[in-house]
């Protein structure tokens, strides 16, 4: 691949620019997610999301057609990989951000077919259908961070997949279905075998000036062929006092995550000020002289909205399992219907964050996601979707991923408010409270731009 890609892009020197000026910027706003690489401010880059799919064919090999025969092939040329995967991590040479260093565009501009697909009923770009290419993209910077001399010569023994979606702040979802669209990213952190990927999405306004749209940061996981362990990666290196303290903002979110795992709601009880915010409302409620909910109020399961699907082979990726991608744009699609249908508006997402991917989804796999408004305050929606894996013969449910989307209901003076969101359960208050601790972190990173989406 690393041949391939390179056949394609220009000279690194001329490619990339460092982003040590807007550093003090970061250094101020940590979870501001930008790029140390910068991009070239004018320059349209060669390389597009389709030709990343094509590269990813010839250097990992693209899975054999769906068949008894073609699974058989596949796994049989995936276990002969196994034993050019590296034995110890001496044999793997450090790496710089700069190597892992990828932009690309989605050709929307020049190419008729592919922004039929992208268009949404408001002739604008589908936000899903970027998040399908925003997973490709990560697993791209990472197999370009991978460098294993053993393999050279021979297919990539790699197999790369998403963990987890830390964040994507979205500085504006109104974007052009006739303009391309541009996809930055580099490794920004490198473990044993875990890899960030911050990622900045762009577009040129109308005077052809690239606009920020999303700023992204995923959690990748390098496997073996088989996609049954880790596998080992090559160390990420800094050459300049720059570049290691950018590293170091990698390595803090990267313990930021543990620790937030340690305290989630769902293995520790919560804290005082959340057991108040229970306490008060079932006071509330045990004042009520009726069993009516308040006014402009909706009860959490009444928020409920479903879908269920079966997984199908066209949307299986090299490991013929379902593709991440897929499931993050049936997740967001049914956030924003759900959203929509509460608020009565359009609503504008913010923010998606804590996308966990904790089971791998099979081919031909019941699929059920579910989504439930979490929380609201004021014009804010926080919208939770689960999907869960269900056997039709057992009748045993897994759960296999969880998304976080926080949305923003534009009103106008004198429009009827957003109605607030009444629990009634325990466990439906636990499923509040988890969504008001991902929207007040939101708030806490970003809360200062967060009211001028699109602006």
């Amino acid at each position: 691949m690393f041949r391939l890609a390179r056949s394609i892009m220009r000279p690194l020197h001329k490619q990339y620019q460092s982003a040590s000026g807007s550093q003090a910027f970061y250094m101020q706003h940590s979870s501001y997610h930008s790029l140390f690489i910068n991009p070239p401010v004018h320059e349209v880059p060669e390389l597009t999301t389709q030709r990343i799919t094509e590269i990813f064919a010839a250097d990992i090999g693209q899975a054999k057609e769906y068949s008894a025969e073609g699974l058989k092939v596949t796994a049989e040329r995936r276990e002969a990989l196994m034993k050019l995967l590296p034995a110890a991590d001496e044999q793997l040479p450090p790496r710089t951000m700069k190597d892992s260093f990828v932009t690309a565009i989605v050709p929307l501009k020049s190419q008729p077919e592919i922004r039929e697909r992208y268009v949404n009923a408001d002739g604008r770009v589908r936000i899903g259908r970027l998040l399908e290419d925003m997973d490709v993209f990560a697993v791209f910077c990472c197999f370009k961070h991978i460098l294993n001399p053993k393999s050279v010569g021979h297919k990539n023994p790699y197999s790369v997949v998403t963990a987890l979606v830390d964040s994507i702040y979205i500085t504006n979802d109104m974007i052009k279905n006739s303009e391309d669209v541009r996809l930055s990213g580099h490794v920004t952190y490198a473990g044993k075998s875990s890899m960030e990927v911050c990622i900045v999405v762009d577009q040129k306004d109308d005077q052809g000036v690239y606009q920020k749209r999303f700023d992204a940061v995923f959690l990748m996981v390098a496997r073996d062929p088989m996609n049954r362990g880790s596998a080992r990666i090559n160390p990420l290196l800094a050459e300049t006092p720059e570049e290691q303290e950018f590293l170091k903002m990698g390595a803090a979110r990267q313990k930021i995550r543990r620790e937030q795992e340690e305290e989630n709601i769902f293995k520790k009880p919560p804290n005082e000020e959340e057991r108040k915010i229970i306490h008060d409302r079932f006071i509330e409620r045990m004042n009520q002289t009726s069993n009516a909910i308040p006014v402009n109020s909706k009860k959490m399961k009444d928020s409920v909205l479903k879908t269920v699907l079966i997984c199908q082979p066209q949307y299986r990726n090299r490991y013929n399992k379902i593709f991440g991608g897929f499931l993050m744009r049936m997740a967001y699609e049914l956030a924003f219907t759900n959203t929509l249908i509460y608020g009565k508006k359009r609503p504008r997402i913010l923010n998606i964050d804590d996308i966990k991917f904790q089971l791998p989804v099979e081919i031909g796999s019941i699929l059920r996601l579910r989504s439930h408004i979490g929380y609201v305050e004021g014009d804010f929606v926080h919208s939770v979707v689960i999907a869960e894996i269900v056997n039709p013969k057992t009748g045993e449910i897994r759960k296999s991923n969880e998304f976080h989307v926080s949305f923003l209901i534009p009103r106008e003076a004198g429009e009827e408010p957003v109605p607030n969101l009444e629990f009634e359960t325990y466990e439906e208050a636990i499923y509040y409270l988890d969504s008001r601790r991902h929207f007040k972190k939101m708030m806490e990173d970003f809360g200062d731009v967060v009211g001028n989406i699109g602006k």
